[in-house]
């Protein structure tokens, strides 16, 4: 079977040559073979300068996925530091309640009377408040084991409260720290990005391959060819 399917090629390989030999005895058939060979090689140029034109306009264009990331990282950034403005206003927020305690005193009273409706800063201004009174009351009246009991029920629901305060604080702290350096890291690869996407239109146009001269190098062949036919 390999023997079989190598005659074809051999026999065509032989009539090839035989033909070329027969065209170069002549100054006709000499002609007709070197114009033959300078079309193929125009051929052969129109069609690599067509390739080389189309992957220098591929690549002065840049990707679509480089444009759908860099509108995805600005949502993303743009939604981080939404909730980091929103987490520290939170935060000031509480500042400034426990900070207006004799204001809203009779407010905080009202609040906490009704346990539901009450935030922690709130209910812990009603039981130092609650602290407070009792005290005061102390000093008009003789002591008695249910003022003690409440006192210290008081306290510890306060100190309770208080710690757990502490340490929602420090983490939402924590947690914004964390949102801070998510956006300088996008904020990173969005410069990066911007970057790359600038450098597809800053890159100048690759030199033209200047194909001609090969052509003009095949003319001096020619024509005493022609000439000779």
């Amino acid at each position: 079977m390999a023997e079989t399917s190598a005659m074809p090629n051999v026999d065509a390989d032989n009539e090839y040559r035989a033909i070329e030999q027969t065209l170069l005895e002549t100054a006709r058939g000499r002609w007709f073979l070197a114009e033959h060979g300078r079309r193929a090689r125009r051929l052969d140029s129109a069609l690599l300068e067509d390739a080389i034109g189309r992957l220098s306009s591929s690549l002065k264009q840049p990707p679509p996925v480089l444009g759908l990331l860099r509108i995805e990282l600005e949502s993303l950034s743009g939604r981080i530091g939404e909730a980091r403005t929103e987490l520290l206003a939170r935060k000031k927020s509480k500042a400034s309640a426990e900070s207006g305690v004799g204001d809203s005193a009779p407010q905080t009273a009202q609040a906490a009377a009704v346990p539901g409706q009450s935030n922690p800063v709130e209910r812990m201004l009603q039981m130092a408040e609650d602290i407070h009174e009792l005290t005061w009351t102390l000093q008009n009246e003789e002591l008695d084991p249910q003022s003690y009991e409440a006192i210290a029920r008081h306290a510890s629901m306060l100190y309770a409260m208080s710690r757990q305060q502490a340490v929602e604080s420090d983490r939402a702290l924590k947690f914004a720290e964390t949102l801070d350096d998510t956006s300088q890291r996008l904020a990173v690869l969005i410069d990066t990005l911007l970057h790359e996407l600038q450098t597809y239109g800053d890159n100048p146009n690759p030199p033209p391959v200047d194909f001609d001269d090969e052509q003009v190098a095949d003319e001096p062949m020619d024509e005493p060819e022609r000439q000779a036919g």
